[in-house]
């Protein structure tokens, strides 16, 4: 390891932010030199899992309140639920991303979606997600 590699490291443990910074500096000059490339790639990769992470978790709220809509007989959250979808579709708009689109896997939100309905109510559920990505990023109906 080069001697600016050992300082850029040593600052990315002690002062994220500015190492940051300095990253940022270094990309804008192009000074190839002063990148930190493991690093960076590190958080390159970091920041890619957690946009899909944050898709999914929006998806999973989408899908336990539409769930809990459709298949439970519960009357005074329902204007709740619907108000919580809403909320979570412009959430997941300003998220979605046509390269993070392409990532989307229903399976793992519909799951975990799944599991937390049937922790709460004593329903039959499908085993798989019936609703298409379509259908939970155009949900708007607030009225009862």
């Amino acid at each position: 390891m080069n001697k600016a590699a050992k300082v850029s490291d040593s600052l990315y443990e002690t002062d994220y932010f500015l190492w940051l910074e300095k990253q940022a500096i270094a990309i804008r000059k192009r000074d190839v030199g002063g990148l930190d490339w493991d690093n960076l790639l590190e958080e390159l990769e970091y920041l890619g899992r957690e946009q899909v992470n944050a898709v999914n978790s929006l998806l999973k709220q989408i899908i336990i309140h539409r769930l809990k809509l459709d298949y439970t007989s519960e009357i005074y959250s329902r204007h709740h639920w619907k108000c919580e979808i809403n909320a979570f579709i412009d959430d997941l708009e300003d998220k979605l991303t046509n390269a993070i689109i392409n990532k989307v896997d229903q399976k793992k939100p519909y799951t975990r979606a799944r599991r937390a309905v049937l922790e709460q109510y004593s329903v039959n559920l499908p085993q798989n997600c019936p609703y298409s990505l379509d259908e939970l990023m155009t949900y708007m109906e607030v009225n009862d």
